[in-house]
């Protein structure tokens, strides 16, 4: 018999008070960590918004740098002056453009006609309004049209008989349109009379116009820029004629200021809006204003930013929940001349 009295065993555990206690810490760091996830999300979401905006409006200041700064050039002639075929705005089309029926180069441009082939005007556009006469894509009131005129970077393997062609020398340029079944740019029988590769070339006129829509191709409500551009000189109709494309969709807003030489120095001495260049002077600059605005709204967000630049009389303050930026640059034109 064991004389010894047993020690009673304690039981092993925490009181419900304890357990209270451990639950309401555990809450408070739960929270804590839900609300750190929370504000990382939110700071991912704006870092991405923001990085989408940035890249859109890299595209778009891409586009319009690399055409803007190609402006005036002309293939082998640096002057358009000497470039036979061109015709300004009121002037009667050169029988190269009415003899063959290819009268759509008065297609797109103001009312009085040879859009595509006024090549004096190099660089122009339009202030606060569409101005062209061929039908926009829901154009946004209020921004402003660029238009670039120029000869292709590079020179075709075969020409299109649908396209207007620059065939330049060292001393003069012609435009035309290849004559059907005579392809060859190399050919002299399919050139303008008087010039022979490889002492002469043949380019694509480009000529575009960029404007800002309301609208994208995938969403009606959301902005975008695009662009005009002639694409079928002989087409019967200016919808198969002038192609409109979308750029990047998220543009809202494109304002233009055009630097202008008055002295032959090719620096700009001040800054005009588009349609307002004087007879003496020459376009050696661009200054392009453009707002990119996100996509979606975002509900912890609210942009009451005022924003006013270019020749806008009062601010734009838009007090919605879309995310924005402005970016602007001033791009040089390379080809110019005193």
């Amino acid at each position: 018999m064991d004389m010894h009295p047993q020690t009673l065993q304690r039981q092993q555990g925490v009181s419900l008070i304890e357990l209270m206690v451990a639950l309401l810490i555990s809450l408070f760091l739960l929270l804590g960590a839900v609300t750190v996830y929370n504000k990382s999300q939110s700071t991912y979401r704006a870092s991405e918004s923001v990085a989408r905006l940035q890249e859109t409006a890299r595209l778009a200041m891409d586009v319009l740098e690399t055409d803007i700064r190609m402006a005036n050039f002309w293939g082998m002639n640096n002057r358009a002056e000497y470039i036979i075929n061109r015709a300004g705005p009121g002037q009667s089309p050169p029988a190269e453009f009415t003899t063959q029926q290819k009268s759509n180069v008065s297609l797109c441009g103001a009312a009085s006609g040879n859009w595509v082939i006024n090549l004096d005007e190099y660089v122009g556009g339009f202030n606060n309004a569409y101005g062209l006469t061929c039908a926009a894509s829901n154009y946004r009131a209020g921004s402003d049209v660029v238009f670039i005129r120029r000869a292709s970077e590079t020179t075709p393997a075969a020409l299109d008989v649908n396209r207007v062609y620059l065939q330049t020398s060292r001393i003069q340029g012609t435009l035309f349109v290849p004559t059907a079944g005579c392809t060859t740019p190399t050919d002299p029988a399919c050139i303008p009379a008087a010039y022979a590769p490889p002492a002469s070339q043949s380019r694509a006129l480009e000529t575009h116009a960029y404007y800002v829509s309301s609208q994208s191709t995938q969403r009606t409500d959301v902005p975008s820029l695009r662009r005009k551009r002639l694409a079928n000189v002989s087409s019967a109709t200016a919808t198969d004629a002038v192609i409109d494309e979308e750029i990047v969709s998220g543009v809202e807003d494109m304002q233009i200021r055009l630097g202008i030489d008055t002295n032959g120095d090719t620096s700009a001495d001040q800054y005009v809006n588009p349609g307002a260049v004087p007879a003496n002077a020459n376009v050696v600059s661009v200054t392009v204003w453009l707002r990119v605005r996100a996509e979606d709204t975002d509900v912890s967000y609210s942009d009451q930013t005022a924003y006013q630049y270019a020749d806008m009389a009062s601010a734009f303050t838009p007090n919605d929940r879309y995310r924005r930026i402005l970016v602007t640059k001033t791009i040089h034109i390379r080809n110019t001349r005193a």
